[in-house]
């Protein structure tokens, strides 16, 4: 990780995997899965052999990030080899609290690249980012908007993002025995939604571990991937309607003068059609 990042992180109080480091003391509720119930599956051959199908999709759609800050948000860590296969500048991986448990960072490979913060509060500042990759992390958002409010806000502006969710139609979803069979699982139309709603541009979308959750069988092919891999580009446009433009400013301070000048009139014709006050006022 670069000083950028690091300076960042320490500033924030943050736990980190680097050898002089603690683990968390003190961490929120956990999720439905832990940090460990994921090393002890990507560590059996099931586990390596999706982290090496998820990692060669990385690097066929992403194969240079030379001079690139990564960070990836969930649990990037099996993915570790296939991005730094593309020589990035840096690489963070950051861990919600709630995915930590416990254990905090002790888990975690000395390599310093890992963090472990606040579900909702990226330790990095805006704009930092040139690519994110979302895992093991959207399926499991208490908040899905600020979630990705937050990775909106430390990409930078045409930013890309990737993210990898549990298929609803995939049989990976259906067994509990592994990651992805927890959490929520999601169509691709329902993702393609997700992403549209929080300013992000749909680039393209597939499919992935075409292969069954079950070591007996991992010679099978399945008709349906188990989960959804999509790339999407942070999109900057819509956010310029909350706020009022240039020419709705111009049209306002127009209109005011002969707002004014109306209302004059309608004062003059009031009061030429009370002629019993004006006698009065004789």
């Amino acid at each position: 990780m670069d000083a950028d990042l690091l300076e960042v992180s320490t500033a924030r109080g943050l736990c980190s995997s680097t050898p002089y480091s603690t683990p968390c003391q003190t961490v929120i509720a956990t999720m439905d899965i832990t940090a460990e119930n994921l090393l002890d599956f990507y560590a059996t051959p099931l586990g390596q052999r999706a982290g090496e199908a998820l990692g060669q999709r990385i690097r066929h759609w992403w194969p240079d990030l030379s001079g690139l800050r990564l960070m990836t948000s969930g649990y990037g860590l099996p993915l570790d080899s296939a991005i730094m296969a593309g020589a990035p500048l840096t690489l963070a991986h950051v861990v919600p609290a709630r995915l930590a448990g416990v254990t905090g960072s002790a888990l975690f490979p000395q390599t310093g690249r890992a963090l472990v913060n606040d579900d909702t509060l990226l330790p990095l500042e805006s704009d930092l980012i040139d690519r994110a990759i979302l895992i093991h992390r959207l399926e499991h958002a208490r908040r899905q908007d600020r979630t990705f409010r937050e990775v909106w806000r430390v990409l930078r502006p045409g930013g890309r993002l990737i993210v990898v969710v549990p298929s609803a139609f995939g049989l990976w979803a259906r067994m509990p025995t592994n990651p992805f069979g927890r959490g929520k699982a999601f169509t691709g139309l329902a993702l393609a939604a997700v992403l549209n709603e929080q300013l992000f541009s749909l680039e393209r979308m597939r499919n992935g571990l075409f292969f069954p959750p079950l070591s007996a069988l991992k010679w099978a092919r399945l008709p349906t991937g188990g989960v959804l891999i999509a790339e999407a580009q942070k999109f900057a446009g819509p956010a310029q309607l909350l706020q009022p433009g240039k020419a709705a400013l111009n049209h306002r301070r127009s209109a005011a003068p002969v707002n004014k000048v109306l209302d004059q009139e309608t004062r003059r014709r009031d009061h030429r059609g009370k002629p019993e006050e004006a006698d009065r006022s004789r």
